[in-house]
């Protein structure tokens, strides 16, 4: 067995290629090893020793009690995958980090809800929608005393990126929202009973040309080391 933990990282089973190389690339920086999640594999009996829920297309709205959105693209068959892993992990205390897309599927898992469009519920919500905006555009977050993000990433509040349409609305349970931005808009949320259970909205694959950005992925599988650790030695 390598002494890299296996890191799982979902992703559609067609498409986010650009993500998902982001995302293997800090797992790898930080000493873990990528194993791809996809609904066209046998994706439960994955032997992982952590997880990343990716990002990507909305959540199919049933699953949160709202109507869909006519014509508009869902994957059903990764929400069902993403609801079982983030349930598992949960239940098994297994190291996770969901991205985006993966911290809505967080949510939902856990009985929360989402807004589908965020106008009309939040002020200044003029985020890009073209390539270069993506890339280049900032906003800043406030992180909770105390919290696991606010520990990872060293202060109070720092700028991250946007490439989101949707946003957490009512927590799930035993969440708790550990940043928002100055609007309201949730940029992350935890389990705090769990060893690392933590959702960001914003991508730090996209951001870890900074230092406190790949912290975010050292942590994780420095979390995945401890509990293969933990795990071998209850078995000898």
């Amino acid at each position: 067995m390598s002494d890299r933990p296996i890191v799982g990282i979902t992703k559609p089973q067609d498409g986010d290629n650009l993500a998902y190389a982001a995302i293997a690339l800090a797992v790898r920086l930080a000493g873990g090893e990528p194993e791809r999640l996809t609904t066209g594999m046998s994706w439960r009996e994955a032997p992982i020793d952590a997880l990343i829920i990716g990002g990507g297309s909305d959540v199919f709205p049933p699953h949160y009690n709202q109507e869909a959105i006519e014509d508009a693209h869902y994957d059903r068959g990764r929400d069902e995958m993403e609801m079982y892993w983030a349930r598992t992990a949960r239940n098994t205390d297994l190291p996770t980090l969901a991205i985006c897309r993966g911290a809505q599927v967080m949510n939902v898992a856990g009985g929360g809800t989402l807004y589908q469009e965020l106008e009309g519920v939040f002020e200044d919500i003029d985020y890009p929608s073209t390539l270069p905006g993506h890339v280049l555009y900032r906003k800043t977050i406030e992180m909770s005393d105390g919290s696991l993000i606010r520990d990872i990433l060293g202060k109070a509040s720092v700028k991250v990126n946007s490439i989101h349409k949707q946003a957490i609305a009512k927590i799930g349970k035993n969440l708790v929202i550990t940043a928002r931005e100055q609007n309201g808009v949730v940029q992350a949320i935890e389990d705090p009973s769990k060893t690392f259970y933590l959702g960001v909205q914003f991508h730090p694959e996209f951001l870890t040309y900074r230092r406190k950005f790949r912290r975010i992925f050292d942590r994780l599988v420095a979390a995945a080391h401890e509990a293969r650790a933990t795990s071998a030695q209850s078995q000898s």
